[in-house]
């Protein structure tokens, strides 16, 4: 194996059930409606199906290989790589910090789409990344083969 590679998705069944019934709601008060709709009345219906579209499209892809670690959220932004001469360290880890997307840490960025587990990146300047990871045996099966730096 040259490098680890992962992709993941929101699909967790209570943020589309969350969505489901918001969308529900939102058509519920349409369809309960006396007065016929206004083109601006569908603004709140317009603007909660962008977010259900970029959730459903919105993606975590990282990439491990020789070169350094390699990261995107799509459509967020594209890829970003950290090469391997400015890793400090990198080292899987558990945290208990509730939040997915994009978010900066007390440390540093954290990138996370589900669960608690992930590639904590201690950068040479003292900048630290986390990068959340569904699949953290495979991950540290592959740093402990091809990274002295690993732990």
């Amino acid at each position: 194996m040259t490098s680890f590679s992962e992709r993941q998705h929101f699909r967790q069944w209570w943020l589309w059930g969350i969505l489901g019934l918001s969308v529900a709601f939102c058509l519920g008060s349409i369809w309960q409606r006396s007065t016929p709709m206004k083109p601006g009345d569908w603004f709140g219906l317009s603007l909660l199906t962008s977010i259900i579209i970029l959730i459903y499209i919105w993606r975590l892809d990282t990439r491990i290989d020789v070169q350094g670690i390699h990261y995107r959220v799509f459509p967020i932004f594209s890829w970003r790589t950290i090469p391997w001469r400015l890793v400090k360290s990198a080292t899987l880890t558990r945290y208990s910090f509730v939040g997915y997307g994009i978010r900066i840490g007390w440390e540093g960025w954290v990138y996370n789409i589900a669960g608690n587990r992930g590639l904590r990146i201690e950068r040479s300047h003292k900048n630290v990344i986390i990068i959340g990871t569904q699949q953290p045996d495979e991950l540290q099966t592959w740093l402990d083969q091809h990274l002295a730096i690993s732990s």
